[in-house]
């Protein structure tokens, strides 16, 4: 297997584990401030209001946690490659 393939693997792995960190996350915070657990948004008995809201906040939550988790991936790949920021990546 290509280095290449290996390291975008455990990236993608790093980008994964930090999006179910984040959903995690999203439930105790909701249990923690609400005080029982989020509604199940697939439940008929739950507004579309709730369901809409608790769609939309885990979800930019668990993206911006995959885009953090893979952008460290790639930071910690490129510093075990050796690699260093020139100046050319830094104006990107």
């Amino acid at each position: 297997m290509k280095s290449e393939t290996v390291w975008s693997l455990i990236s993608t792995g790093v980008a994964i584990a930090a999006g179910v960190a984040a959903r995690n996350s999203a439930r105790k915070a909701y249990e923690h401030k609400i005080g029982k657990p989020p509604m199940d948004p697939y439940d008929p008995d739950v507004k579309w209001r709730h369901a809409l809201l608790w769609g939309a906040t885990t979800g930019v939550m668990v993206g911006v946690a995959r885009i953090v988790g893979r952008r460290a991936g790639s930071e910690a790949i490129r510093r075990a490659r050796g690699y260093r920021r020139t100046r050319k990546m830094l104006e990107r």
